[in-house]
């Protein structure tokens, strides 16, 4: 029996030119929910990147908005038991609904069944769930981040060679980034050779990576699209190095996601074409939003208004829908 999973697919953009401050930060904003504080309960893979330092800082400015009480974040640190283990933990301490960064799409079974067991329901932020029922997923579209990296790159590069610095392809994320741009690549730039390297977000594998593709192929590497942001560091002072930086006419192309603001600096120093934005403010905005309707066991259906987009709608992954 196929399980459903709503998704509310948040703004996502792609940044070619940036005018924006370094350092910039949002605002927040939200309505208050009375006197009596909802608990939900936080339970991320990672903060330590400055995407999701970002959220942590977002979420708990809305929650105070909103007068959520969180419980967390819990730090699972890519650890797949722990997660389900501390997602039973947050049950047990009263939280009446969960948002949790899965460590992987099907990683999260026991925790789901944990939770429903005990009424209380999970919205995943930034990944599919693959496995199991969840109240809802809030995501930006990971396969348009992979189909417009490829038509950035594909307008200028007709030759040579394009290093893919891969995400975790055992993500939804990695995954659907990862088959777009290929899939858009060999479509639309038949005569570049795509480098795939698998680096399962981390950034000192993603910078070897680099490091290696310029040192073997120098002048006819002609871009690099970096799936999320943290490698970025790396990668410009190799690129320098070997005079392939901001100003050579053998400039190479460094495209990725996350949209933070120092990449918004580099950007503006023209160290980095473009960066996608995965927008922190409002994946914790809509994620807190729709915790409390789970809370409150609120009723939500596909073509309801969505957080960020038109309309809610249902989502497969690996034939779950």
């Amino acid at each position: 029996m196929k399980t459903k999973r709503l998704l509310a697919v948040t703004v996502f953009a792609v940044v070619s030119t940036l005018l924006a401050a370094c350092g910039s930060s949002g605002g927040s904003s939200g309505t208050s929910s009375g006197p009596k504080q909802i608990k939900i309960g936080v339970d991320l893979t990672y903060n330590n990147t400055a995407f999701w330092s970002a959220y942590v800082n977002y979420e708990q400015q809305y929650a105070k908005d909103m007068n959520i009480k969180l419980l967390g974040p819990l730090l699972a640190a890519a650890d797949a038991s722990l997660q389900n283990t501390q997602i039973e933990t947050l049950v047990n301490e009263g939280a009446q609904a969960i948002i949790v960064n899965p460590e992987t799409a099907a990683s999260l079974g026991p925790a789901i069944t944990y939770a429903n067991a005990h009424h209380v329901q999970l919205i995943s932020v930034d990944t599919i769930v693959a496995v199991g029922h969840v109240y809802m997923v809030v995501r930006a579209s990971n396969t348009l981040y992979g189909q417009d990296a490829c038509a950035e790159i594909s307008q200028s590069v007709k030759s040579g060679y394009v290093l893919d610095l891969e995400g975790d392809l055992t993500s939804s994320n990695g995954a659907d980034r990862t088959n777009a741009f290929n899939d858009c690549m060999k479509a639309n730039d038949p005569g570049v050779t795509v480098l795939a390297k698998p680096t399962v977000w981390t950034d000192a594998t993603a910078v070897t990576d680099a490091q290696n593709a310029i040192n073997a192929y120098g002048t006819k590497l002609k871009a690099i699209y970096s799936q999320w942001s943290s490698p970025d560091t790396g990668i410009i002072p190799l690129l320098q190095k070997k005079g392939l930086g901001a100003g050579s006419p053998n400039h190479v192309m460094l495209i990725s996601d996350d949209g933070v603001p120092f990449e918004m600096c580099d950007i503006s120093a023209g160290t980095v074409d473009a960066s996608q934005s995965q927008p922190a403010d409002l994946y914790a905005k809509w994620a807190l939003t729709y915790a409390v309707d789970a809370a409150k066991g609120v009723k939500l259906a596909a073509g309801q208004p969505g957080g960020g987009a038109p309309t809610l709608e249902n989502v497969t992954y690996q034939g779950d829908t």
